[in-house]
């Protein structure tokens, strides 16, 4: 098996760590958060192309359009803890499982690059967090 070169968070500039949080922050946004809403909420607007699950949440018809707007808030709210949580396992595991963020061919463990693994999903009053990243928004963190 091939040596990887894992660099330490101490041993990377700031910048070149936001770069690379960012990096793999806005393809979790664009490539699993994002889609995962916009297919609640074609659900929730009875805009879904998939008649499978159209028949099978009919009944999201007979909410309100408040009752659907909070219904999509709480389904936002879930899908960015899920995130969240599931960063949070490589932290919680370092020894066990490790998430590698390549730059310039050079493989970085993601927990040596964030202080606080998945912290970036919700980024609380952060300019860097990665809600920036989202064409549908709806942090409500």
């Amino acid at each position: 098996m091939e040596e990887t070169d894992t660099k330490k968070v101490s041993m990377l500039p700031y910048k070149q760590r936001i770069e690379m949080l960012d990096d793999f922050g806005k393809i979790v946004i664009e490539c699993v958060r994002d889609p995962a809403l916009e297919g609640a909420i074609k659900l929730l607007t009875g805009k879904s192309a998939n008649p499978i699950l159209t028949r099978q949440y009919e009944i999201l018809k007979t909410l309100t359009i408040e009752q659907r707007e909070k219904v999509t808030d709480l389904i936002s709210e879930t899908i960015s803890e899920v995130i969240f949580e599931f960063l949070h396992i490589f932290s919680d595991n370092p020894d066990d499982i490790k998430l590698i963020v390549k730059q310039d061919g050079v493989e970085h463990d993601y927990c040596d690059l964030t202080e606080h693994a998945g912290s970036e999903i919700v980024g609380l009053d952060r300019d860097d967090a990665w809600q920036r990243f989202s064409k549908i928004g709806r942090f409500l963190v």
